[in-house]
């Protein structure tokens, strides 16, 4: 299971397909109108306002953070009418990202030397500001990746720097930011067919 999750993390990070890419008109992510927002680059589906309060999966997020046990149960509760969601998706469908895909979102940011916060606009060539695509970035998020060292200890991201490091999962001291993420691939890939 460990090997296929990285072999698809892989896949959508670095051979997204560019038939997918013509819808996007050439923007690095696109804005869907419900409560969600693509990443032409890797296929992947982001919520559009990471920080959101609505309780999911009986997980109450007062203020917008958790810890990752927590976030990872609040993410899998996800569905269309939370967190502004209109798209359908229904609980089980959302997940928190990889660190490889969270890295995909901050690193061409950190190429173009953008910090607090290392992410792109829509376009993808400049630096994001408040509501172009997405509503707030500034956080710390957690990924659903575990240290390779430390099974106590998982990836966050920061805003300020987007660079991924370790923290305990379940010290009761630092909550993060999830930040729901799931699949929008489709097509074929060698023999590998994602859907």
């Amino acid at each position: 299971m460990i090997r296929r999750n990285i072999v698809m993390a892989v896949l959508m990070v670095c051979c997204w397909s560019p038939a997918h890419a013509d819808e996007c008109n050439g923007l690095r992510y696109v804005d869907n109108g419900n409560g969600t927002v693509t990443d032409c680059r890797t296929g992947l589906i982001w919520l559009k306002t990471p920080i959101c309060f609505d309780q999911s999966n009986g997980i109450a997020n007062t203020t917008g953070r958790l810890t990752w046990y927590d976030a990872m149960k609040w993410t899998a509760g996800l569905g269309n009418g939370l967190c502004g969601l209109t798209d359908g998706s229904h609980a089980g469908h959302w997940r928190l990202p990889t660190r490889t895909e969270f890295m995909a979102m901050t690193e061409s940011a950190r190429k173009l030397g953008y910090s607090n916060p290392a992410f792109t606009n829509a376009a993808g060539i400049a630096q994001w500001t408040a509501g172009n695509v997405f509503t707030d970035v500034y956080s710390t998020f957690w990924t659903s990746t575990t240290s390779a060292t430390n099974e106590a200890m998982a990836y966050f991201v920061w805003h300020a720097d987007g660079v991924a490091s370790v923290w305990y999962k379940a010290d009761g001291v630092n909550y993060f930011t999830p930040w729901p993420v799931r699949g929008g691939q489709t097509g074929t890939f060698g023999g590998l067919r994602i859907d």
